[in-house]
């Protein structure tokens, strides 16, 4: 008897919860870093997130009539995503709105994991953005003590995202300070030596492949090349782009989304391409300072359309060496 699965397909020694476990592996360094900087705060949002996402799992799958699965983490993942994407002052009502548009909405109504259309992180994210733009692009001091709970009383500040787009160069021209996370930002992506260090750890356990991220990111950074925003040279232009907002982490662990993606290496590369491209302009002429969700969303709607290209192209090429037969 023939038994149906819903995607992602994964082929290999690989499980889908063997790759949901590698990346809530990193998911957790972040974390380590993002309590260093803002204190017991950071790990209690991304806790107080993961409560929120067990219990609309838990309503979503009763309304669906399914048992609930404790070997999908894909809403973990989400989870504990989103408030590193957030400031660590953001307000605990609105990471749980974040949360349950991201699965409540774009997630389950389209069947659930491995059906959905549009990553569910990206949605919940850019949601809260237009909901609550002051609180989600107003950045604490890092290594200031944040209060755990209670509405955050200090003072925000622009992120180094906000910055190139208002023509400034971030931090007074401090690229280490970027590099080391002492800059105000997402509460889980400013620091992009550990960010880094997590893609290579999730390249190296084939957790998701490097095509994505990497022609991304290329891509980004040939863009920021060609078209710098601020007055300095095009390498530090790069520099400044590649490491300010989200990029790197979003490139990480939401454009790798194997089931909003592309499912072949050369589709994967092209839509990685494709979607920097789109990701620059967005940053560079849309209405907010960080807008990689907005960027991606509008990149998973056309995902399919890689991968049948890269089908048709294929198709040609075994018709051309058959006929050479």
């Amino acid at each position: 008897m023939l038994k149906t699965y819903n995607p992602p397909h994964i082929r290999g020694r690989d499980s889908n919860k063997t790759m949901m476990d590698d990346v809530l592996i990193v998911l957790a360094a972040i974390y380590l870093m993002a309590c260093y900087y803002y204190g017991a705060r950071a790990a209690v949002l991304g806790l107080f997130s993961l409560l929120v996402a067990i219990l609309c799992d838990i309503v979503c799958k009763l309304l669906m009539g399914e048992q609930l699965s404790l070997r999908d983490h894909s809403s973990a993942v989400t989870a504990l995503l989103i408030p590193l994407l957030l400031p660590a002052s953001v307000s605990y009502t609105t990471v749980a709105t974040a949360v349950v548009f991201a699965l409540v909405v774009v997630k389950y109504p389209f069947g659930g994991v491995g059906n959905n259309l549009f990553n569910p992180a990206a949605g919940g994210i850019a949601f809260v953005c237009i909901c609550f733009p002051r609180e989600v692009f107003g950045y604490p001091t890092p290594l200031e003590p944040i209060e755990i709970f209670g509405k955050f009383e200090g003072r925000l500040l622009y992120s180094a995202a906000y910055t190139l787009k208002a023509g400034g160069i971030p931090t007074g021209g401090d690229f280490m300070e970027m590099l080391l996370g002492n800059v105000a930002g997402p509460m889980g992506a400013t620091n992009a030596l550990v960010v880094c260090a997590c893609l290579l750890y999730l390249i190296v356990r084939r957790t998701v492949h490097w095509q994505a991220p990497v022609c991304f990111l290329l891509t980004c950074a040939l863009y920021a090349y060609l078209f710098p925003r601020v007055a300095i040279s095009s390498w530090l232009s790069v520099m400044y782009e590649l490491f300010s907002g989200y990029l790197i982490l979003g490139a990480i662990f939401m454009l790798t989304d194997p089931v909003t993606s592309p499912k072949r290496a050369i589709a994967t590369a092209l839509y990685a391409v494709f979607a920097g491209g789109v990701t620059m302009l967005f940053r560079q002429f849309g209405g907010f300072e960080e807008s990689f969700a907005f960027s991606l969303l509008l990149c998973n709607a056309v995902a399919p359309v890689f991968d049948y290209l890269e089908e048709r192209i294929r198709h040609q090429i075994r018709r051309r060496q058959r006929a050479k037969i």
